[in-house]
């Protein structure tokens, strides 16, 4: 037992390292060759036409608006009704909270580091690139925060349902590309947040779960 969970640990240590060389490679390819002709041919082909409509309600799945207030309830919901950590679903609701809430606050924390024009810029002041430490969050791109919250909440939907697993990673992915379609942000930020989000919900299952992996660690509890 104490093998294979060493050796689950250190697949997972070798896939996010290879994953992340790979997001950064393509991050990088993204930034240079491909953001602003994208960007600036979506916002003058799709602005305020149907697709652009389509991006829009595929984005608000994602908003903070509702995310925000949801993963409150869904905690609050957690800590009333399971104080024993006794009910899988409590425990399923728990494990999708935080990894949402750590790809919200790595997400978040990398916007202000980073400090990424949105499209917006480019668009109205011909400004691309970044801006590092600002704190104008509403300007600040990358990552995608939409992005990353549907796949650290996708990503963890996977892990307790594998049986639609392919139903969910295609909805996240659907919400990154809205991003890119209502021009809010670059394909590039999406990327970002499309591995943030993943390797957010992984790691989280690696730690949240290892108990229940574990039956020497039940027996003592």
């Amino acid at each position: 037992m104490q093998a294979s969970r060493d050796h689950s640990a250190n697949l997972l240590y070798k896939t996010t390292y290879q994953s992340a060389a790979l997001a950064f490679l393509i991050y990088v390819m993204l930034f240079f060759f491909v953001d602003r002709p994208v960007d600036i041919w979506l916002h003058a082909c799709c602005a305020g036409n149907m697709v652009n409509q389509i991006g829009e309600f595929f984005s608000s799945l994602a908003s903070s608006a509702y995310i925000r207030p949801a993963l409150s309830l869904a905690l609050i919901a957690v800590l009333v009704s399971n104080p024993g950590r006794r009910k899988p679903w409590a425990m399923a609701l728990l494990y999708i909270c935080i990894s949402l809430a750590i790809a919200w606050c790595a997400g978040e924390g990398l916007k202000y580091l980073l400090g990424r024009y949105r499209p917006i810029m480019l668009f109205d002041e011909n400004l691309y690139g970044f801006h590092f430490l600002s704190g104008k969050w509403e300007m600040n791109s990358t990552p995608s925060g939409h992005t990353l919250r549907a796949f650290a909440v996708c990503t963890s939907l996977s892990v307790l349902f594998r049986k639609y697993m392919w139903f969910f990673i295609g909805l996240a992915i659907v919400i990154g590309l809205s991003r890119i379609v209502v021009t809010d942000h670059y394909p590039s930020d999406v990327v970002f947040g499309a591995f943030i989000g993943i390797f957010s919900a992984l790691w989280t299952a690696s730690l949240f779960f290892k108990e229940k992996r574990d039956p020497e660690g039940e027996n003592d509890g």
